[in-house]
């Protein structure tokens, strides 16, 4: 998530469009380093790659533009609406009071997602739904749940949308 958002801020610097390897080499990364970030931020439509070039999109600018929480609740819509979140939120979703465990989760991921690596996916998966606000994780106990959306609904300001 940081890396995806630094990119992104990277790409702003530089007016919204720049070389991939020229980000690389000046975040002093290797650019397989880079590939994971362009990518979640191409999914999710933050940018767009064209010849080589990384492309700031609308999107993308509208996430930059928002603080914390309304980057959060951004990827929250986002996100809620992927297949892979609505698939293993509908699983979690089936246990006693929407949560269950880390090895349960892994579990499914094997049996219903098997092209997928189970524990890199579960990690990932972890990390942009806390950030998010769709799961909550705690790694003592090992117990994921899902989280329950509150019944006020942002306004179309907040939401960064014309009025």
């Amino acid at each position: 998530m940081s890396q995806m958002i630094g990119l992104l801020e990277v790409l702003e610097d530089f007016n919204g469009r720049v070389d991939v390897a020229k980000v690389a080499d000046d975040l002093l990364l290797e650019l397989d380093d880079l590939l994971p970030a362009v990518d979640a931020a191409e999914l999710l439509g933050f940018l767009k790659v064209d010849s080589g070039d990384l492309i700031l999109t609308d999107e993308g600018k509208r996430f930059l533009s928002r603080g914390s929480s309304g980057r959060k609740r951004m990827l929250n819509r986002i996100l809620s609406k992927t297949p892979i979140f609505k698939f293993v939120i509908t699983f979690i979703k089936q246990h006693e009071e929407a949560e269950t465990t880390k090895d349960d989760v892994i579990d499914f991921i094997r049996r219903e997602m098997p092209d997928l690596e189970a524990e890199t996916t579960f990690r990932w998966l972890v990390e942009w739904g806390r950030y998010a606000l769709l799961l909550r994780y705690d790694s003592n106990s090992g117990k994921i749940k899902v989280v329950q959306p509150t019944t006020a609904q942002p306004t179309a300001s907040q939401e960064g949308k014309p009025q």
